[in-house]
């Protein structure tokens, strides 16, 4: 009988304590700020303006890839004769520009703005799921224009290196030099 009583007295202790640490004020922390809100409504504007870009013969301007039940948009700017696509775990040699389209931010280019020349590893945990998905569709030599919503690029939290903010659209213009 003792240890039930005292076990009923570590229960009494521990919801009176753990509901005391309750939100008391009854605040709520909104998901985003005003700001966040605006920018990803920016974002969401830019993808979906241009998700329905068509050419003068009314044909849809970029082409769309579903990945994991997102869309990515794409284009290719020069096309290539050479009939050779990356496997899905090649290394991929690019020159590639890539910049937040909503502020203009280069997140990938030199400082003046130009394409460099980089290594994608395909296979990689680091390489953004909307340029993986992309990258084996591409022949050798063609150059591309893609644009690819958060949800296939850096998501919907905040990327340090380089600083890329929560639920950014990403557009990439990169030309495949050659894979391994």
């Amino acid at each position: 009988m003792k240890s039930i009583n005292v076990i009923l007295y570590w229960v009494i202790v521990m919801v009176i304590g753990l509901s005391a640490c309750g939100d008391d004020d009854e605040k709520t922390i909104p998901a985003h700020t005003e700001e966040e809100k605006i920018w990803i409504a920016d974002n969401q504007k830019y993808f979906q303006e241009k998700k329905e870009d068509v050419e003068d013969d009314g044909q849809l301007l970029y082409q769309r890839l579903v990945v994991d039940e997102d869309t990515l948009l794409y284009r290719v700017l020069e096309t290539s004769q050479i009939d050779s696509f990356p496997k899905i775990d090649a290394d991929v040699k690019v020159s590639m520009l890539g910049v937040i389209p909503v502020s203009q931010t280069v997140i990938v280019g030199n400082k003046d703005g130009n394409p460099i020349d980089q290594t994608l590893k395909l296979d990689s945990p680091n390489l953004i799921k909307g340029l993986a998905a992309l990258l084996p569709k591409i022949r050798k030599g063609e150059r591309v224009d893609a644009i690819i919503p958060y949800q296939l690029g850096y998501g919907d939290r905040n990327y340090s290196n380089p600083y890329i903010p929560l639920c950014s659209t990403l557009q990439f213009t990169f030309t495949v030099k050659s894979f391994d």
